[in-house]
């Protein structure tokens, strides 16, 4: 089992400047009292100076098994600090204990910290102050003498929470990319298989009717004609479908191009409203700007929504809304489709259903018979730069 005292600030940058700003002024006012005193306590000084290198060693400080030496090191340390100083009157002694008990709680675990800081000091102001035996003027003492120890420890801690706050940003942030890039990587996966499943399909289809008018082509012309038009109508369709996969690869995180969400719905709507006629009505109440991944979900939960409407629906009319409520997103889709008691979820709404849970969000669906279909997606407000 390790003992360890050591507990350094966690920026290496600030540990570096408050080292080397108390470690100049520790050695010079050592020196400096060497030379005060007239050469006196000269391997004294020396062996402060370098008992407290060593322990702020990279040694010392990055290896668990050197920790008794930090550990033991101050100890060693104050008792010399009082040997040297004892009775000297030059006020030099107060303020490198000052230094040394500031260095211990920028250096060490409060625990370990504070009895040298306190205890070093009570000593010292009973045993050099001329006023010792004035206790209402040692509490004075003790109370300024605080209101340097705690925003020191304080400051250390400020400083620890702040790295620690910005590593798990870094973590968060990462976390985050992660996720995107695995929510792009599964949707170009499911956009390959449906280029397998229905560009594979339909071109086979081709393929076979053109094989077809080619055996019927001396024996029955006609029927070998209509198999040659079918066979253009699966190719004109297969070409399609590659277009449309080709146009969302391209896509920018997901979302219609370059636009933003507002007008990638926009898009969408006219788009589809050019296409079948459909009449679109869209109430977008959404303030917050949101990060990619949540736009890319809510873009392609609304593609779905308007496919699921026109394809099984049969709907003429389509109403979308995006508001947002206490930090949630809202997202819906409601049409006046044919409907079901029994809304069954297809490939499509079953591979967003899954997207949508794995960032946070639900999905509801309510569908009646002859009075349309509402797909309701909910999901909780992620921050982006607009």
């Amino acid at each position: 089992m390790n003992f360890s005292t050591v507990h350094t600030l966690s920026n290496t940058k600030v540990a570096r400047l408050f080292f080397y700003g108390l470690a100049c002024a520790y050695v010079v006012l050592l020196l400096l009292y060497f030379v005060v005193s007239q050469y006196k306590g000269f391997l004294v000084v020396m062996i402060l100076i370098g008992l407290y290198l060593l322990r702020h060693s990279k040694r010392v400080l990055n290896h668990p098994k050197y920790h008794p030496i930090a550990a033991i090191s101050p100890i060693v340390e104050i008792v010399l600090l009082f040997f040297l100083f004892l009775r000297s009157g030059t006020e030099i002694e107060s303020i490198v204990f000052v230094l040394f008990s500031a260095d211990l709680l920028l250096q060490y675990k409060s625990w370990y910290a504070f009895p040298f800081a306190y205890g070093g000091y009570l000593a010292y102001i009973f045993l050099w102050s001329a006023g010792g035996e004035n206790l209402w003027w040692n509490m004075f003492h003790i109370l300024s003498y605080s209101f340097l120890v705690i925003p020191i420890w304080s400051t250390k801690l400020l400083f620890n929470q702040r790295d620690i706050t910005l590593r798990l940003n870094e973590s968060l942030i990462q976390e985050a990319r992660t996720r995107e890039e695995m929510a792009a990587l599964k949707e170009r996966t499911r956009i390959a298989e449906e280029v397998h499943d229905t560009v594979g399909h339909t071109l086979t289809t081709a393929i076979v009717a053109l094989e077809g008018a080619q055996l019927l082509f001396d024996r029955k012309p006609e029927e070998s004609l209509r198999k040659i038009r079918i066979a253009r109508e699966q190719l004109k369709q297969g070409l399609g479908n590659i277009r449309q996969v080709v146009k969302t690869l391209k896509a920018k995180d997901g979302t219609v191009g370059d636009l933003g969400l507002h007008e990638g719905i926009q898009k969408i709507m006219n788009d589809t409203e050019k296409q079948t006629g459909v009449q679109f009505i869209l109430q977008y109440e959404a303030v917050t700007p949101l990060i990619s991944l949540q736009e890319y979900v809510m873009i392609n939960f609304i593609k779905e929504s308007i496919t699921n409407a026109l394809k099984h629906g049969k709907a003429s009319a389509i109403e979308i809304s995006v508001f947002e409520q206490q930090d949630t997103i809202h997202i819906k889709v409601k049409d006046n489709g044919s409907g079901s008691d029994s809304f069954l979820y297809g490939f499509g709404l079953k591979s967003m259903e899954e997207r949508i849970e794995a960032i946070g969000g639900q999905l509801h669906v309510q569908s009646e018979p002859m009075k349309g279909s509402a797909l309701h997606v909910q999901m909780p407000v992620a921050k982006g730069n607009g």
